[in-house]
């Protein structure tokens, strides 16, 4: 197999917590290869989004800093890259999808000028090629008063808007990696499958890698090849799309499926998990997962368990499999 595009090795990320550091992403690793789709899913506060922003170095230091690891881009270890060199990497070869449209997007400048500001730092685009290719851009994430839009603020756009801007912002420069951190979240139905059909159209043409971060298994189900189940800062499960749907084995991954609503089948109330994710760095001690597994056992809450491969390509992280 050829290598990836990107490699993450044991990725630990702490934040400043009071008087002591908090371990948020603990030693994570994955890779990602070129014209692949990674979904990474798991509830809110499972570090999905820290992991993401630790790959394009914007983790806000401080409180936060990448404690350890390495993060390798085609070769290169963005680690050891100077903030110059990050800059050229970020938004052309390795461009990301922000989760809040709302704070992402400079209130005093036009959608205009933010687009083009992107295609102009990273190619060799004229001020006119610029205003062009932006609005093309901004046709094809659905919006059709393009050149109105263009030369609008964001405080004048709703929110679902806003973010399809900011899609057309990430995938301006046909990058090699896309981060998607929740991009079709606040869309309705019928853009959300009109932009998840863009972002196949600039794989196929470029051979773009899509990292997907999502809470929607649905769009899991419909754009993944590889999927990385996250829980409390580790990775639990990874697997190739159809395994992971058809054969999971961490009781965690076994729970978000048994939560999606299904138009075959009855159940009444749906399934659901209980508790909560626990607050980084309460758990020191045995699987993270233990206080809401029903399948936990004395071994569970004492010793964190290991991945362990059960499957072709399948890994899982728990001591039912070992």
């Amino acid at each position: 197999m050829k290598k990836p595009i990107l490699e993450v090795k044991e990725l630990r990320v702490n934040f400043a917590k009071e008087e002591e550091e908090v371990t948020v992403v603990n030693d994570i690793s994955f890779a990602v290869h070129a014209g692949e789709t990674l979904g990474i899913v798991g509830e809110s506060g499972c570090g999905k989004s820290i992991t993401s922003l630790s790959i394009m170095r914007l983790i806000p230091s401080p409180p936060g800093r990448i404690a350890s690891g390495q993060i390798v881009y085609n070769g290169r270890d963005l680690m050891r890259l100077s903030d110059e060199e990050m800059r050229g990497v970020r938004g052309n070869e390795i461009s990301m999808i922000f989760q809040e449209p709302m704070t992402s997007l400079n209130p005093v400048f036009t959608i205009g000028k933010q687009l083009d500001e992107v295609i102009s730092l990273h190619t060799s685009a004229t001020r006119q090629e610029a205003k062009e290719r932006s609005i093309e851009m901004l046709k094809l994430v659905g919006i059709s008063r393009a050149e109105q839009i263009y030369q609008s603020y964001p405080f004048e756009l709703s929110g679902g808007m806003r973010q399809r801007v900011m899609i057309a912002i990430g995938m301006a420069c046909q990058p090699k990696l896309l981060i998607a951190d929740e991009p079709t979240t606040a869309l309705d139905v019928t853009i959300q499958l009109q932009i998840l059909d863009l972002m196949r159209q600039l794989q196929e043409k470029e051979n773009t890698a899509i990292m997907l971060i999502t809470h929607d298994l649905g769009v899991v189900a419909e754009m993944c090849d590889r999927v990385v189940v996250m829980y409390a800062g580790e990775i639990v499960e990874e697997a190739e799309v159809d395994d992971l749907f058809h054969d999971p084995k961490h009781p965690y991954t076994i729970g978000l499926l048994l939560s999606i609503p299904s138009a075959e089948e009855k159940r009444g109330r749906l399934h659901s998990i209980k508790g909560q994710v626990p607050p980084a760095g309460t758990i020191t001690r045995g699987c993270r997962f233990a206080d809401r597994c029903e399948r936990a056992f004395d071994r569970c809450w004492e010793e964190d368990p290991e991945l362990i491969a059960v499957g072709n390509k399948h890994t899982c992280r728990c001591w039912l499999y070992v």
